[in-house]
């Protein structure tokens, strides 16, 4: 869930202008249209908001965007970001933290379970 989480993004006018006109059901920028589409979004509930607006739950969760990352070790570790306020460090149990190396080697067997799925 943390890699979820912890999104982060960037994204130009126009295409904001396309979240909230086409991609994202009720709207992406607030007011919001469709109100049965945001139960449950960060200005429904109190908690969450910070992983809401500037992580990616937003776009991942409510505007069902889909995050690609390529498993190609040298890129990898290019689009992990470090959380610079150490709050997760000392909040989250210790045995959810996984090393890079682990995570890689993780997603690798993931990949071929799924390429053997497809093969039969």
């Amino acid at each position: 869930a943390l890699i979820g989480q912890q999104a982060g993004w960037m994204a130009t006018r126009s295409q904001v202008l396309y979240f909230h006109e086409h991609a994202c059901p009720g709207g992406f920028l607030p007011p919001f249209d469709g109100w049965k589409d945001w139960v449950n979004d960060s200005l429904q509930t109190r908690n969450g908001a910070v992983e809401f607006w500037s992580g990616g739950y937003q776009l991942f969760g409510k505007c069902y965007f889909n995050r690609v990352l390529s498993l190609d070790p040298k890129r990898f570790s290019r689009q992990l970001l470090y959380h610079a306020s150490n709050n997760k460090q000392r909040t989250v149990r210790r045995d959810k933290f996984v090393r890079f190396s682990a995570f890689l080697g993780q997603l690798y067997t993931v990949k071929e379970r799924a390429l053997q799925s497809l093969n039969g």
